[in-house]
């Protein structure tokens, strides 16, 4: 019981092991770097095809795209799940093609050359006309990631993007250069997910089937084209506005979230854009799916627990409700503020159940005080589980 048993595995060639692992299915092979430094080594390699060239940046599209067609998870000579570029000696592309039809695709930037360069982007997906689905040779894309893409690369992957005919989910992120950015995908895709895109100010989106969207960042012109109801609407714009708020309109972006079962929002983001609308038009105007809110400022003091009462007025199925207070978080400007706003069309909270207070707290912050107020919105025998994570800053 005490003789150490010799470990097989361990002493079988590098080809040979890379072999066999082409057998297993990849969400067990994926464990293969936890069993020592060498295995991890193993893995590497059994997970990488490198190229090193100094071809042009238009030689990417082509690897690529050999690279999906030629994929067969069922044969180890062509399972391979990574690709790594060297392209013009500045530019290095990772792409990965995980389960469930999700790719990954990186551009890293060793020198830091014109990285930055401004960049107007247009993606469009072919979806009127999918590829058969039944047809077992290459990868199917329904999963996007794209993440650093700039000004010499855009353009190669809308050309790559265009015969993604099942795209349903896509994400942007990293795309330091990027000014503007049109969305075509006339009834494909349904999750979109823009972030970390600093000089964005302007977002055309024509997605009809578009159920989910998540942003971050400063909050661009929007353009909406075709209405489209959404689920789940993320928009954390505690950044600020990317241009003047009197140029974006705030009708199309009412009515695609009107229906949501979701909303991350920023006060600044009701209080300026938002409100003026509702009061002026849409007297009736409610939320009346919203299930959830994940409300976004930068203090709890008086004025704004009354702008947060006033949202919460128009939101008669809430139940959760999820308070962040980040101080560094764009504050619009003083605006009066009716306690009375909305009061007319108010109706109680019968559903809420949670609320959540998590953040930086201020000197003026009362939450003694929002919870006050939310529970004379509740009924008086409804249970409201109240917890709180703020830290004194």
């Amino acid at each position: 019981m005490n003789e150490l048993k010799p470990d097989i595995l361990s002493t079988l060639p590098l080809e040979l092991l890379l072999y066999i692992i082409g057998f297993v299915p990849f969400e067990s092979a994926r464990l293969i770097p936890f069993v020592s430094t060498r295995y991890r080594s193993v893995w590497n390699q059994a997970l990488l095809v490198a190229h090193s060239h100094n071809g042009s940046i238009e030689d990417i599209f082509h690897a690529v795209s050999n690279f999906i067609d030629n994929f067969d998870e069922h044969d180890p000579s062509k399972n391979t799940r990574k690709l790594e570029l060297h392209v013009d000696k500045s530019t290095f592309v990772s792409t990965i093609l995980a389960p469930n039809n999700v790719m990954h695709m990186s551009f890293f930037f060793p020198d830091g050359s014109k990285k930055e360069e401004s960049f107007c982007w247009r993606l469009e997906i072919n979806d009127q006309i999918p590829r058969p689905v039944d047809d077992s040779s290459g990868f199917v894309v329904k999963t996007l990631c794209l993440d650093s893409v700039n000004s010499l690369t855009h353009e190669v992957v809308s050309s790559m993007v265009l015969d993604f005919s099942l795209l349903e989910n896509l994400k942007i992120g990293g795309c330091k250069g990027l000014t503007s950015l049109t969305i075509d995908s006339p009834t494909k895709l349904l999750h979109l997910s823009i972030s970390g895109c600093p000089k964005l100010r302007y977002l055309e989106i024509r997605a009809v089937k578009l159920k989910t969207l998540h942003y971050q960042g400063f909050l661009p012109l929007m353009k909406i084209h075709e209405h489209f109801n959404l689920t789940n609407a993320i928009f954390d714009v505690r950044q600020g506005p990317s241009l003047n708020n009197n140029a974006l309109d705030t009708g199309p972006l009412l009515l695609i979230i009107k229906n949501s079962q979701s909303l991350t929002l920023c006060r600044w983001m009701f209080e300026e854009l938002m409100k003026p609308s509702i009061s002026s038009s849409w007297r009736s105007f409610q939320f009346y799916k919203l299930q959830e809110l994940r409300w976004i400022d930068n203090s709890m003091n008086q004025e704004n627990i009354k702008i947060l009462i006033s949202f919460l007025k128009l939101c008669p199925s809430i139940e959760r409700l999820f308070v962040t207070v980040d101080l560094n978080t764009y504050s619009s400007k003083e605006v009066y503020v009716d306690a009375e706003y909305g009061s007319e069309h108010a109706r109680v909270l019968t559903n809420l159940k949670l609320v959540k207070l998590e953040g930086s707290k201020n000197e003026d912050d009362s939450n003694d005080q929002l919870i006050l107020a939310l529970q004379q919105m509740v009924n008086i025998n409804q249970p409201l589980l109240v917890l709180s994570s703020f830290s004194r800053d």
